[in-house]
């Protein structure tokens, strides 16, 4: 019965019917692969969809820490782009802001998605200088993301000046340290 459950509300998240095996533990994402874990250690599983009506939606459903990616969306971006969205959900679930959201939460995770991009060398700053053709046309949101232009503003200060080290819950290597995690 709870498998059932999680079926129906997979796919009244997605907007679409899903099937189980869609949820990945691994998707590529702008030709990486990647692999995000929530402020618990738990594996958070992505779900590529249509009809979402955002590029990505970070959310728990029956206790399963989820990322919805718009397929359609996605790929109308390039790929670093790809990698940043993605991680700006994960963002999310690594902050707890599923638990607890606020007005700062967008911005935490924009912030943390860039950090983390930077220290495990899949964003460069001219990555993020390339995302001004696909932000300026964002108005900002009233959940707290920033419009375009400022957006970008701000995710070129959070790569200039990081406050330290991510938590980096990107992988799990067994060997690796917390603060390599």
């Amino acid at each position: 019965m709870r498998g059932w459950a999680l079926f129906v509300a997979i796919a009244l998240l997605a907007g679409r019917p899903a099937a189980a095996d869609e949820l990945q533990v691994q998707p590529v994402i702008g030709d990486s692969p990647m692999r995000c874990y929530d402020y618990r250690g738990a594996l958070v599983r992505t779900l590529m969809t249509t009809d979402l009506g955002d590029v990505g939606r970070a959310s728990i459903i029956a206790r399963m820490p989820i990322i919805s990616l718009d397929s359609d969306r996605m790929r109308s971006l390039p790929g670093k782009m790809q990698v940043f969205f993605y991680m700006h959900e994960c963002a999310h679930h690594v902050l707890g802001h599923m638990l607890r959201p606020t007005l700062e939460s967008e911005r935490e995770a924009d912030c943390w998605s860039v950090n983390y991009g930077r220290w495990s060398g899949l964003l460069t700053r001219k990555d993020i200088e390339g995302f001004a053709p696909y932000l300026v046309r964002s108005n900002g949101s009233a959940r707290g993301h920033l419009p375009g232009r400022e957006r970008l503003a701000f995710l070129l200060t959070c790569f200039d000046k990081p406050e330290s080290e991510p938590l980096a819950f990107m992988s799990k290597d067994p060997n690796a340290t917390q603060s390599q995690r």
